[in-house]
């Protein structure tokens, strides 16, 4: 009879071992569920913690202005095309004594190296613009560093001595393009004040663009159009009388 005691007991406790264990894996699947949820409700937040984290200021960032301190401002013209309205650009910045960074792309340095001769000889800076005006937001990773350094090793060729400055092509940018000319020995530069004189505004339109909304260490983005060049005079003179010093883009970043 002991025997078929101990024998009932013995099932009573694996029926109940049973039932736990069920029991801890419902609980447990339950825990892993609420989890997730919780997870994926909270997702956006992470990714813009993350985002803040990774934009930090131990990651590079692009350029927009200069010191705010200083009542200095830079003329950046991107040049892919408008070989035309260039000397008459030249001529008034030689006759104003102004020096300007020239962000040139690599496909029209190969087209017109003698004025790319030109500029640098003036004393302008020039800079790099991409081998060919492409979306940056659409090349590869190697594809964007070759994008960069192809054009680089075309205009040291040709000039001698281009300064590590980037302007992508359509002011498209993103982490990824600034730590990959950051890694390149590249800033990253972008602008304060846009003319938006591919748009063919006026001269007056172009000039008050500029002139009213002038601030310490602004970056006007400009390209070689025939408005833009006709609002140089009074564009520079406007600045000048607001009491803005005109220097090209890498001597606005050492101050």
């Amino acid at each position: 009879m002991s025997g078929s005691k101990n024998s009932g007991k013995f099932w009573f406790l694996c029926l109940d071992a049973r039932q736990i264990g069920r029991r801890v894996g419902m609980f447990t699947l339950f825990g892993v569920w609420i989890m997730s949820l919780v997870f994926a409700i909270t997702l956006p937040y992470w990714r813009s913690t993350i985002d803040v984290m990774v934009m930090g200021e131990s990651a590079p960032q692009a350029i927009y202005r200069g010191d705010p301190a200083q009542p200095l401002m830079s003329f950046a013209v991107n040049v892919d095309w408008g070989q035309e309205v260039l000397p008459d650009m030249l001529r008034i910045f030689e006759k104003e004594n102004v020096r300007v960074t020239f962000f040139v792309t690599g496909r029209w340095a190969k087209l017109y190296p003698d004025v790319l001769r030109e500029m640098a000889e003036a004393g302008h800076e020039i800079a790099n613009h991409g081998m060919q005006h492409d979306h940056p937001l659409q090349l590869g990773d190697w594809a964007l560093t070759m994008h960069i350094l192809e054009n680089q090793k075309l205009l040291t060729e040709i000039i001698g001595s281009p300064v590590q400055l980037y302007a992508p092509p359509y002011g498209e940018v993103d982490r990824r393009i600034v730590a990959t000319a950051n890694n390149l020995g590249f800033h990253t530069i972008m602008w304060t004040i846009d003319t938006i004189d591919w748009q063919e505004p006026s001269v007056e339109t172009t000039v008050r663009r500029v002139v009213d909304k002038a601030e310490n260490g602004a970056i006007v983005l400009m390209h070689p159009k025939p408005n833009t060049a006709k609002a140089l005079p009074q564009m520079i003179e406007g600045l000048r009388q607001k009491g803005f010093l005109l220097v090209p883009i890498g001597h606005l970043l050492k101050q």
